[in-house]
């Protein structure tokens, strides 16, 4: 497998404000711009297909929000796109967040190859 170079791995980010949250005091993520700034189409079509799990999920209280003002999304090693939280502020940077993301994208397997997890 060739190895990736970490500045050529593009990382789909969204950071949210306190306007973003819901009655639950949770983010939720703009779902259309996070699809714009989508790096590809595969990565398009994860968003929406994750989208619409959620949507199925709906009426089990599984909702589309994160506790955690920053999302992003990269292709991690096994080839699948996976989304991801963490808290962007005075200590956890958004420098330093897309360089542990970039890092993690290189070396890890995402959720579903994992936990064998079908969205569909």
């Amino acid at each position: 497998m060739e190895e990736k170079n970490l500045n050529d791995i593009g990382i789909n980010y969204q950071i949210m404000d306190e306007n973003q949250k819901n009655e639950h005091g949770r983010y939720v993520p703009d779902i259309e711009k996070l699809k714009q700034t989508a790096t590809c189409s595969e990565e398009l079509e994860y968003i929406e297909e994750l989208v619409e799990w959620y949507k199925d999920k709906a009426s089990k209280r599984v909702r589309f929000d994160f506790a955690f003002n920053m999302i992003y999304v990269t292709r991690q090693a096994c080839g699948h796109f996976e989304i991801f939280q963490t808290p962007c502020n005075e200590y956890y940077s958004l420098d330093k967040n897309l360089e542990n993301a970039k890092k993690w994208a290189v070396n890890r397997k995402c959720t579903r190859c994992i936990c064998k997890i079908n969205y569909k």
